[in-house]
């Protein structure tokens, strides 16, 4: 069978699949780049056309803003210059003197009759006049008047004007009244009783000798003209051939969008408004964006070219539009004609590769499925000799998929499960192994699959005579064609290594037991002194969260760390009394004596090196590496837990002393004597763990 249950005809079938893959992978690519580029030709072409008629849109918008703008200036130069003449300002002066009566003599007269004939003067010049509307007939009846020219107070009061010129009452006095002393104005426009629009000009008129303030103003001139086919005039671009192109002048009023002027759709002037909110309005685009150009939907809905100008001296704004469809149409028509004779080329181009490729796939064909049966030969062979290797490795191996399903298995394997291999093969593990006994299997595998890295367990089958210890190795196994990801374990009955470790530590646990025994007798006082010592020491490791092989080296250092006291004499052990200074060098020298004794004993953990280092001060080490060195962890662990006990006991020289006051006193040496992490265990395991009955079950062991 098979070790990966996929023959090599597949794999070539494969390799054939992944290339054909490819190929049509680039083709369409190909594909796809030549549609993007011809798309992206076609956009940059009508971007091109676009800034073409950006260019002529801007300049037409640039004179006819122009044209409005020196036509403005124009209407107020005219009652500007008017209201500086000289007589003018010496004859208005002296007729406002005159009593409201109106009884005035006949020097006041004539020069109301000149300032009158110089009104007519400049209104027929400037073009502020206008036959009035109604009937010219000898009848009492009024006609109105609709353009000319006046002379007024300072409070607006007429005091000459022109045949035809609108009574000073009504918009007209309140314009005056609203205008700012010593400044020009201009009234907005609107329509008179003709339909035509309507604009009005006043400037101030100064005393002959003022100063030109507005404390020196002595009256208005005012002049009022029907606009329309003025500015209708004006709005007219000569040369233009363009049948929807048109210029308007549009302005925000509260909040409505108003059309000025007269529009191609035959609206007349005013005559059209929009809210100002109106979403894609070429009117609002050009009145919030001056100088800009944009597509845009006009008045009619008509999606049209767009840009506008503003006007400094009246809150108007010049629009000039084109429809897209005339400025735009026979280049999109062009356009899109040679999309289409581009995308018909590439697809016949893509065409011709795919009848040269396939001919080309046809002959190889027949020599793919040759080398297909060859190597489907040499695949089987391979094969049988992959399976022949693992089936004379002495370890149980096997393969699962994710769903913990048998995917291979060797000798060992299927003999273990009491099943054939080929009956073993898609069977899930709960069905072969049991669900308690696949559940250890299965948590493991899915942790491996989760991370992609290795793991390793020891378990332990059986009990009394027939316990068997197990080492499992769950290796990843990447996913390939026909085969789906999974875990390899490799399983080997370590049993007899196990019990040779096991009957290797309880002799060398024995012989430090009769040590420690032997010390104990030679000195009364430290009497269970080394167990209480090691008991400490491995609740602190264990408290700091140390690995098992690191809280054994605590245990077992701490119950051998005063063997080196058997070199000490007897009577300075248990001498009562302050010791000389040399014997106290002596019994520290005790420590490294243990080392030097224990050298050659091979250990688990690195006992050896812990008692070396037992006896360092904590601020005297390398403050870079101190933290990280599990050896030197493990000796302050050992030499807290001694001087611990030591405090806690009795000896020939001093009383015990209460935990808690042991460990208060310890902590003054903190990070000078003790590492300060190692003193925080103490004072939680003092507080919070029941360390008392610890060190009470270890007297009662060492006695026994």
């Amino acid at each position: 069978m098979p070790l990966f249950n996929f023959s090599s005809g597949h794999a070539v079938e494969s390799k054939t699949r992944f290339r054909i893959g490819i190929a049509g992978f680039l083709l369409a690519a190909v594909l796809m780049a030549g549609i993007f580029g011809i798309f992206r030709f076609a956009e940059n072409e009508r971007l091109r056309e676009m800034q073409v008629w950006q260019t002529r849109l801007t300049i037409i918008a640039d004179t006819r803003s122009q044209a409005v703008d020196n036509w403005l200036d124009a209407q107020i130069n005219s009652i500007v210059q008017l209201s500086q003449n000289a007589a003018l300002q010496l004859y208005l002066s002296q007729m406002i003197t005159v009593p409201e009566s109106g009884k005035s003599g006949p020097a006041i007269e004539a020069q109301a009759d000149y300032l009158r004939n110089l009104l007519v003067v400049v209104s027929h010049r400037s073009g502020f006049s206008a036959a009035a509307l109604g009937p010219d007939v000898g009848a009492n009846v009024s006609r109105i008047g609709v353009a000319g020219i006046a002379l007024t107070n300072r409070d607006g009061r007429a005091l000459v004007a022109t045949p035809g010129m609108p009574p000073i009452d009504g918009g007209l006095f309140e314009f005056l009244k609203r205008a700012r002393p010593g400044e020009m104005a201009v009234r907005e426009i609107l329509t008179d009783a003709a339909g035509e629009l309507l604009m009005a000009f006043a400037a101030p008129i100064f005393a002959v000798q003022g100063r030109g303030t507005s404390a020196d103003q002595i009256g208005w001139a005012i002049g009022v003209k029907q606009v329309s086919k003025e500015i209708s005039a004006l709005l007219r671009q000569p040369g233009a051939v363009w049948k929807t192109a048109e210029a308007l002048i549009v302005q925000k009023r509260k909040n409505l969008i108003r059309y000025v002027s007269a529009t191609l759709a035959g609206d007349a002037a005013l005559a059209r408004n929009f809210a100002a909110n109106t979403d894609g309005l070429a009117s609002r685009f050009a009145i919030e964006n001056p100088g800009g150009f944009a597509q845009r939907r006009d008045y009619r809905g008509n999606d049209v070219l767009v840009t506008g100008r503003k006007i400094a001296k009246v809150p108007w704004t010049v629009l000039y539009k084109i429809d897209r469809e005339e400025a735009l149409g026979a280049s999109d028509a062009r356009l899109n004609r040679l999309v289409i004779i581009f995308c018909l080329g590439l697809i016949g181009v893509v065409a011709v590769l795919l009848a040269v490729w396939r001919h080309g796939a046809s002959l190889r064909s027949a020599q793919s499925a040759a080398e297909a049966q060859k190597m489907a030969v040499q695949f089987e062979a391979q094969s049988k000799f992959l399976k022949l290797i693992t089936d004379t490795q002495p370890t149980s191996m096997f393969i699962v998929d994710e769903q913990n399903r048998y995917k291979f298995a060797n000798k060992i394997a299927s003999e273990s499960a009491g099943i054939s291999e080929a009956d073993l093969i898609g069977k899930s593990l709960a069905s072969v192994l049991g669900p308690a006994n696949a559940i250890r299997y299965e948590k493991l595998n899915q942790k491996v699959l989760e991370t992609g890295i290795p793991r390793s367990e020891v378990h332990r089958t059986g009990s009394n005579g027939d316990l068997r210890v197990w080492q499992a190795e769950h290796i990843p196994v990447a996913g390939a064609q026909n085969f789906d990801p999974g875990v390899m374990v490799v399983e080997e009955d370590i049993s007899a290594v196990v019990k040779e470790r096991e009957r290797r530590e309880r002799t060398l646990e024995q012989l430090s037991d009769t040590l420690v025994a032997i010390l104990d007798r030679r000195d009364p006082f430290a009497g269970n002194h080394s167990a209480r010592v090691a008991a400490t020491a491995e609740a602190l490791a264990s408290e700091m969260g140390l690995d098992e092989t690191l809280v054994g080296t605590a245990k077992i250092a701490g119950r051998l760390m005063n063997i080196g006291k058997i070199v000490i004499p007897e009577e300075i052990l248990t001498r009562v009394g302050t010791l000389a200074d040399d014997e106290v060098r002596l019994v520290r020298g005790g420590l490294l004596k243990s080392a030097e004794l224990l050298d050659g004993v091979e250990f688990d953990g690195p006992v050896v090196k812990v008692l070396k280092q037992v006896q360092a001060r904590w601020s005297d080490c390398d403050p870079e590496t101190r933290d990280t060195d599990d050896v030197l962890v493990v000796a302050q662990i050992v030499a807290v837990a001694n001087a611990f006990v030591a405090l806690i006991s009795q000896r020939s020289w001093r009383s015990e002393i209460d935990m808690d006051e042991a460990a208060t006193q310890m902590m003054s040496d903190a990070d000078i004597v003790f590492a300060r992490r190692v003193l925080s265990a103490l004072l939680n395991l003092v507080d919070n763990r029941d360390l008392r009955q610890e060190l009470g079950t270890a007297e009662v062991v060492a006695l026994q």
